[in-house]
């Protein structure tokens, strides 16, 4: 008996515009998601650094510019959010900016943090355009040296006998 097999010809341009359908639709909603969060949009997303030694957790933030006004920092179910804006000098105004490279308006940054900080004991600092902001850890998550001790005598004993 002989068998007959149907296949279906596949037509690589077919796929291929299949596929920038998919990417030009995914492409759009992400940008109408953007679109819909005015942080997004309108602020801007200072750079910052994490770090972390055997005592504490710091968080650096790059924000030039600022006033101690224009921080709000908050701590909520362990996620620091740091959120600011960045307004024009005094003197100037919007209408009379000819040029600018550097961003303003408002911005938030929020860092989920460890669970080996103590969030009892937060500092936060402003100075040369750097907020920092810097948790100790609990005493059971800093690292201890663990002596060894050596019973050799015993060891040798039971080893010859």
């Amino acid at each position: 008996m002989l068998r007959t097999y149907w296949y279906e010809t596949v037509d690589p341009l077919r796929e291929l515009t299949s596929l920038q359908q998919w990417m030009d639709q995914t492409l759009q909603q992400t940008l109408n998601s953007f679109a819909q969060t005015p942080e997004v949009v309108s602020g801007f997303v200072p750079k910052a650094e994490v770090f972390e030694t055997g005592d504490q957790v710091a968080l650096k933030i790059e924000v030039p510019g600022l006033s101690e006004k224009d921080f709000d920092i908050t701590l909520h179910n362990n996620v620091l959010t740091v959120r600011g804006e960045r307004k024009l000098e005094n003197g100037f105004n919007q209408e009379n900016l000819a040029w600018t490279e550097r961003p303003y308006g408002t911005f938030t940054r929020s860092f989920k943090l460890p669970d080996t900080v103590d969030v009892n004991t937060i500092n936060a600092t402003y100075a040369n355009g750097i907020l920092q902001v810097v948790f100790a850890k609990h005493e059971s998550a800093k690292p201890k040296q663990i002596p060894v001790n050596f019973a050799q005598k015993e060891l040798t004993a039971s080893a010859s006998a």
